[in-house]
């Protein structure tokens, strides 16, 4: 188990790993299905978006959460990761319980999604949503 004191929303679990904006477009695919979860956990939900990039080519984004963990005293975390924009690192959320760790996990890649969404230009979408409804928790 990770120790409380290394939970926090901005715990990087994941090093090393290149964005895919600095690969190619043909090695894109292969870093993603590389990719290690060994940190995250227990995958317990996933959620598909995509966006379009600045040459109108949609791009897939995947969301990943990983199974509420109890840490060494007593808190939980629950390990989430946004894989396809962004710094791609593992965070995870804290709770008293596993609920709360869930719940503050879904209201953290809420943040996360929509502050990357203003950076794209409105650009992410989710094809269970309206535009602009991601479905996550405000």
């Amino acid at each position: 188990m990770i120790p409380a004191s290394v939970v926090t929303p901005t715990q990087n679990l994941h090093r090393g790993l290149r964005s895919p904006a600095a690969q190619t477009k043909g090695s894109y695919r292969a870093w993603e299905s590389k990719m290690d979860f060994e940190n995250i956990g227990e995958i317990i939900a996933t959620r598909r978006l995509q966006f379009l990039d600045e040459s109108d080519i949609k791009r897939a984004v995947s969301v990943f959460v990983g199974k509420p963990q109890q840490s060494s005293n007593s808190i939980y975390y629950c390990p989430f990761q946004v894989i396809g924009i962004g710094s791609q690192k593992t965070q995870a959320a804290q709770g008293q319980d596993s609920i709360q760790a869930l719940q503050s996990a879904l209201i953290l890649i809420a943040a996360r999604l929509n502050h990357l969404n203003v950076e794209l230009g409105g650009t992410l979408s989710w094809d269970g949503g309206n535009k602009g409804d991601l479905g996550f928790p405000l």
